[in-house]
């Protein structure tokens, strides 16, 4: 039974480590996409480390953990995403 928690731990530690290096990346590519000021150069020096991290970091993932990591990421693009409107039957009141 330790074992098996154990494993959890561990397989919840870095797939927690590649959501962290995931959201560092994208608050790079924020900061590139706003700004041209002294924090966009560093965010441009630090995110070809952050994506070389985070590819070692998602290959070393078991099948599983890649899978999970994925639901994750794509959950919170959804979350991102804007909305857009919705186009229901149209209103008889103007």
């Amino acid at each position: 039974m330790s074992i098996k928690i154990s494993n959890d731990s561990s397989r919840n530690t870095r797939i927690a480590q590649a959501l962290g290096i995931y959201r560092s990346i994208a608050a790079c590519n924020e900061r590139l996409a706003r700004s041209n000021d002294v924090h966009a150069l560093t965010a441009a020096l630090m995110l070809p480390c952050y994506q070389a991290e985070f590819r070692r970091l998602a290959r070393d993932l078991s099948h599983a953990e890649q899978d999970e990591l994925s639901f994750v990421l794509r959950r919170m693009e959804r979350a991102d995403a804007p909305t857009l409107p919705r186009h229901g039957a149209p209103s008889a009141v103007h």
